[in-house]
């Protein structure tokens, strides 16, 4: 154990009950921490050269915005009220970690320790949203298990986990996504994660774990659509010695391998309805039988699921238990594809850029804003796994036009083979005239309509009006509107949610 060096710490916080906690809190490590006055803050900092302050956090800006540009280096934790605006400003600003107010004592112990234990080792606490993984990463060395392989079972007793820059911070929506997962996070609640195939799902399924009180204990991922539905009930459940033909020893299950810890469902949707009974009973009774087992056995697991499949849809369909959705949707946390999110494009496309430049052993110039505003505007229909992809070619290729081409034909290949009468997606793309090589940019031609895409178009406001104009016709019987429409109901229920989402207004103005 190393020895324990004394942390001097700064308490700009008007809380009362919270300064009074956290005081005692650093009392009870050795540590000492004063209170200060947030206006006098900047002038203590540079009196007293603390190791570390926390600042209680109103609105955005303030003293935050001071320390962080005359003292870029210096640690800040951020206590916030519940307002995800204010948590949105504080993680940009980079804070260390954040506390949510009312304090809870014993959750402001178990999120400030990594932060001291860093410091007391003498290495700078990880930034705010240092502590997110990586997707892909793993969290630690892995645990060898009877029956498993290395990959199956991660832990976070080694280092902080690798962070993803820009995935929490830049913008609000994702902002709003970490504090879900801040709130969630030191609960043992069942958590489903929904979202395109490609925004980081996983990522976030990580981060929940890496926040959680189970941290120290094994991370386990099952992706259900890569295993086929005969054999992963012996793969989550495992088996006894003689249970089939083949079975010569005991074996495991994925559940028995994450007791204590986490286990990650992927692509939870894909499960074999069958299969989705035993999984029920799980998640209700925390107990399984092994095939070919005589008893039950006892695990204490805490499920996290994903799926980028409407759970809705498929239940109508006969294809996923309505009762174990419910089960699973205790708290339900969307992560909304990188086209709704585009402010993150250039922060994450540095830090792949710089990660594969380093992995490859290339030097590799970042590209220029204009091939920035493209990239923007592209559709990114692959979400965050297309932009990590493109980033590695680049790397190897090192020539931005010959990426900005591949876009360009991607998107057109990908707009042939869409369905006329499926809903556009217009976006704006800037005005380019030439990339930095001087080689014509190609996107912004892709601003002029080809003859496809407006048939297209026209095809969904057709559409679109013979639908508003039945409704109106049946009062919003929309069933009777299915009938006379000659589509199913879901299929009708999905076009109304789509027309709703175009022009919110427009759908009032028709309920009314």
């Amino acid at each position: 154990m190393p020895e324990h060096k004394q942390i001097r710490a700064l308490l700009a916080v008007c809380d009362l009950q919270a300064g009074s906690a956290l005081r005692a809190l650093f009392r009870a490590r050795g540590d000492r921490a004063e209170i200060v006055h947030p206006e006098d803050l900047a002038a203590e900092v540079r009196a007293s050269v603390p190791h570390l302050v926390l600042l209680q956090l109103h609105v955005p800006g303030g003293p935050l915005a001071v320390l962080q540009r005359e003292f870029p280096d210096l640690p800040v934790v951020v206590l916030v009220p519940p307002q995800p605006a204010i948590a949105f400003y504080a993680a940009k600003c980079g804070a260390a970690e954040m506390l949510t107010l009312p304090l809870n004592s014993a959750e402001a112990a178990r999120r400030l320790r990594p932060v001291l234990d860093g410091l007391n080792e003498g290495m700078p606490p990880h930034g705010g949203n240092g502590r997110y993984p990586e997707s892909g990463s793993h969290s630690g060395q892995a645990e060898q298990t009877e029956g498993a392989r290395p990959a199956d079972i991660e832990r976070t007793d080694a280092e902080p986990v690798p962070t993803l820059p820009g995935l929490f911070s830049t913008s609000p929506r994702m902002a709003a996504v970490r504090f879900t997962i801040d709130r969630v996070a030191s609960t043992s609640a069942t958590v489903l994660i929904r979202g395109e195939s490609g925004v980081g799902k996983e990522v976030v399924a990580r981060t929940i774990f890496a926040r959680s009180d189970r941290s120290r204990r094994p991370f386990v991922k099952v992706n259900c659509a890569a295993i086929p539905h005969d054999l992963l009930e012996s793969e989550l459940f495992g088996y006894d010695a003689g249970a089939f033909t083949g079975a010569n020893r005991s074996r495991p299950g994925k559940f028995e391998l994450a007791n204590g810890g986490t286990l990650f469902l992927d692509e939870i949707a894909e499960m074999h309805p069958a299969l989705q009974a035993k999984l029920l009973h799980v998640l209700q009774d925390g107990e399984f039988a092994r095939l070919g087992a005589r008893r039950d056995t006892a695990v204490d697991v805490r499920v996290l699921c994903a799926t980028n499949k409407l759970l809705e849809q498929r239940i109508g369909e006969g294809l996923f238990r309505e009762d174990l959705f419910y089960r699973i949707n205790v708290v339900t946390i969307h992560i909304p594809p990188l086209r709704e999110r585009r402010d993150e494009i250039p922060v994450l496309l540095r830090h792949f850029i710089e990660k594969y430049a380093a992995v490859y052993r290339r030097c590799v110039v970042i590209p220029g804003d204009e091939v920035m505003q493209q990239l923007a505007a592209y559709s990114w229909p692959g979400n965050i796994r297309e932009l990590e992809n493109l980033c590695k070619r680049y790397v190897i290729v090192g020539d931005a036009t010959q990426i900005v081409r591949e876009l360009a034909q991607h998107h057109l290949r990908r707009g042939a083979v869409e369905s006329p009468a499926s809903p556009p997606v217009d976006l704006p793309i800037p005005a380019v005239e030439s990339l930095p090589n001087g080689e014509p940019a190609l996107l912004p031609a892709l601003a002029e309509p080809s003859l496809l895409e407006i048939g297209r178009r026209a095809a969904w406001q057709a559409e679109r009006q013979a639908i508003e104009e039945m409704l109106v016709e049946t009062r919003w019987n929309r069933r009777e509107a299915a009938r006379r429409l000659r589509v199913s109901y879901k299929a009708l229920l999905n076009k109304i949610q789509q027309i709703e989402k175009e022009s919110p207004a427009r759908s009032e103005h028709l309920e009314a």
